[in-house]
């Protein structure tokens, strides 16, 4: 039994196949070249918040203090640093001289264990001087941390009552990008619709199919990863209003197909056969069905399936010259040769003159 078209026809359609996806490649990198050219987000909107015109001087004010009180501090730790060092040399010195003058009881040197005592003292009020100065700065620098705190506060809140006016912004960008992209988007599905609805039957469908898949591609990849934040309304919108109109579509195209086979079973089975192509015809037969209902084909064991039961279709006759059973869709007599499968009237002559 013969399957679908012939190996011609299949690398042909396979070629027109090759062809569709090749022009649709190059459309895509065309239409990819296009989209480049647009904007590509809302990225160009910069977050700028209008602060109170006295805080930008406040801020500076502050952050020139602070680098000021770090400095002073650093300093002040150095002289600390200094200070402990020599009153503690001063000290060891100390210590060792008075050792030295126990020992020696010299009442000579008591005029030098008081000089050395008030240098003693004086270095060490150095260092208390140094520690008050560290200490007085720590609270000052404390202070500038509050004033910095309070600065970071006002920021917040004037960054807190500039988000609504940057999302209103971003919104606005976001749409334009969107009615860019769909501008552009929009026009290919509407003809690429129209040549699905009207042209598929055109011999350039091949072309035609070409610019679909470059159209579904240029709406699922570069339109839909850019829809907008609230796109999701879009989505869902879109989503819901497609499938109320594929559902139509479905209903009114079995409504009419329902019609068409009302219509089509009360011709006759001569004009119903003419409208069959013959390639169709074994295809179907082959996957046990009518060429012209698709119902199911009823078989019987110990029966041949010559007609189809639902519209009465002949399926299978026997040629006119040696009586073999064919298909009736055949042209030649798969046993003979003989053209003119088409009588049956001359199998049913000879089968009733053989018969008396």
């Amino acid at each position: 039994m013969k399957k679908g078209n012939r190996l011609p026809e299949r690398l042909y359609a396979l070629a027109m196949w090759g062809v569709s996806a090749l022009f649709a490649v190059f459309l895509v990198g065309l239409g990819g070249l296009v989209i480049d050219d647009l904007p590509r987000s809302a990225d160009r909107v910069v977050f700028a918040p209008v602060y109170p015109a006295d805080l930008q001087k406040r801020a500076e004010k502050v952050r020139e203090e602070r680098g000021a009180l770090d400095a002073d501090r650093e300093l002040a730790k150095i002289r600390l640093e200094a200070a402990r060092s020599a009153s503690s040399n001063a000290k060891d010195s100390f210590q060792a001289w008075v050792e030295a003058r126990r020992a020696t009881t010299d009442p000579r040197h008591d005029t030098e264990l008081l000089a050395r005592t008030q240098t003693l003292e004086q270095l060490q009020g150095v260092a208390h001087d140094a520690e008050r100065q560290i200490e007085d700065l720590d609270r000052r620098q404390l202070d500038n941390d509050h004033a910095r705190d309070a600065l970071e506060e006002a920021r917040q809140a004037a960054d807190e009552a500039y988000k609504p006016v940057y999302e209103r912004l971003v919104f606005k960008a976001q749409l334009h990008v969107f009615l860019l992209r769909l501008a552009f988007t929009l026009p290919l599905l509407l003809v690429s619709t129209w040549l699905v609805l009207r042209q598929r039957q055109s011999a350039y469908w091949p072309l035609y199919r070409g610019f679909v898949l470059a159209s579904l591609y240029a709406f699922f990849v570069e339109l839909v990863p850019y829809l907008p934040s609230y796109g999701g309304y879009i989505r869902y919108g879109v989503g819901a209003l497609l499938t109320v109109l594929v559902c139509v579509v479905l209903i009114r195209n079995m409504q009419a197909y329902l019609a068409r086979r009302k219509l089509a079973e009360a011709e006759s089975e001569t004009a119903r056969r003419q409208r069959i192509d013959r390639e169709q015809a074994y295809a179907k037969i082959d996957r046990k069905s009518c060429p012209d209902c698709d119902r199911p084909l009823v078989t019987a064991e110990g029966l041949e399936t010559n007609f189809c039961v639902h519209c009465g279709l002949t399926l299978y006759q026997h040629c006119g010259v040696c009586q073999t059973r064919n298909l009736a869709f055949n042209r030649f007599c798969m046993s003979c040769g003989s053209e003119g499968m088409g009588h049956a009237e001359m199998g049913a002559a000879a089968l009733s003159s053989s018969a008396s």
